[in-house]
């Protein structure tokens, strides 16, 4: 019983600590955006604070989530130092508890953090995020200024030595290989015999219900044509080559972060089944599961730096070699990533790996200096 109130008692302080660390990154994360809004939209239309400050608080999610790793590293070194400081670490010693008993509320805090960023934080970031870009952009086209809208009012061009087609999507799917509302404005190179020339013709114009690229075709269903001197001509199916590269606008009219975490299994299932390349997505998803393992890792650094005796000094440097330890694992993931997302490594490896080696590594420390 007394385990698990020392256990508790531990607990909340972690808790507290984490909640200061996250209001104060909050805080500033919006400070900052909300000048950012005012500079960069503000600067193009009449924008007032309040809808600065709404715009900023649909980025920060997201933005919350970026940092969140650092909060528990930060709130971990909070909790754990000033329970140093005031020696109730030395009495939780005294009454039998082990530093695998009194980390483990540490360790629970972050892995329960880690599925909360994974399976409520991430989708809520997302949906807030493509908020946001369509909020923006509709404020500045209110405001005169013309914005290119991802995955709608998509302009897109295609040309060979004999033609030119211009391209026009109302809408364009999440995997950016299936547009709807579709029209085609098609030129030909005008001949004087058999020399070519510079100069091009309207040669005919399609309207389609949906296009899609499939095996260097648009494939175009329910369309109608029209050729000069012609009646429109009404079809099911048309087929016109491209050398557009369907990964290539995959890669222009989707981001792995406008993807939740719930909705990126059947994206990635979707999107293999159309021969496209998913690293980055499944890169994506993996390193989302692989959160709780990280902020485990990142508390147990924050942590095991400050179960030092403060009476023998020495706490700023461990603090110091924690902090640079964190941002070595920060950085080591970021490689990592780029190396799953452009498929030279498998994803899952990619994601897992920094992770379970950090939280190896401090687990390792942490035998040696309690029990070794």
């Amino acid at each position: 019983m007394i385990g698990s109130m020392i256990q508790r008692y531990v607990f909340t302080r972690c808790m507290i600590a984490l909640g200061l660390v996250v209001g104060i990154f909050a805080i500033t994360i919006m400070l900052v955006d909300v000048v950012e809004q005012l500079r960069t939209v503000g600067g193009d239309i009449d924008l007032s604070p309040m809808t600065a400050v709404q715009l900023s608080l649909m980025k920060l999610p997201g933005l919350i989530e970026e940092t969140l790793a650092f909060a528990v590293l930060v709130s971990a070194m909070i909790a754990y130092n000033q329970l140093s400081k005031s020696s109730e670490l030395s009495v939780i010693r005294a009454t039998g508890q082990s530093a695998w008993q009194f980390l483990a509320p540490v360790m629970v805090m972050a892995a329960g953090l880690g599925l909360f960023a994974m399976m409520i934080l991430n989708p809520l970031g997302a949906h807030l995020s493509e908020r946001f870009e369509t909020t923006r952009a509709n404020l500045l086209q209110e405001g005169g200024r013309v914005v290119e809208r991802q995955r709608s009012d998509v302009w897109l061009r295609q040309g060979s030595d004999d033609s030119q087609i211009v391209i026009y999507a109302a809408t364009v799917d999440s995997t950016g290989q299936v547009f709807t509302d579709v029209r085609f404005l098609e030129e030909g190179r005008v001949y004087e015999g058999a020399r070519p020339t510079s100069r091009f013709r309207f040669t005919r114009r399609i309207d389609a219900e949906t296009a899609q690229i499939s095996g260097g075709f648009w494939q175009l269903s329910n369309l109608i044509e029209n050729t000069p001197g012609n009646p429109p001509q009404e079809l099911d199916n048309l087929a016109i080559e491209t050398d557009l590269d369907p990964n290539t606008l995959l890669s222009r009219f989707t981001s792995p972060d406008t993807i939740g975490f719930w909705g990126l299994p059947s994206f990635i299932n979707q999107t293999s089944r159309a021969g496209l390349d998913t690293s980055r997505f499944s890169m994506r998803w993996f390193g989302l599961t692989s959160l709780p393992v990280l902020y485990t890792a990142m508390a147990l650094i924050g942590a095991i730096v400050c179960l030092r005796l403060s009476r023998l000094g020495g706490t700023s440097r461990l603090i110091a070699v924690g902090a640079g330890a964190a941002a070595v694992l920060f950085f080591v993931t970021q490689i990592a990533s780029s190396f799953g997302s452009s498929g030279a490594i498998p994803a899952l490896i990619a994601a897992w790996s920094p992770a379970l080696c950090a939280l190896f590594i401090s687990l390792t420390v942490l035998a040696y200096q309690e029990d070794g």
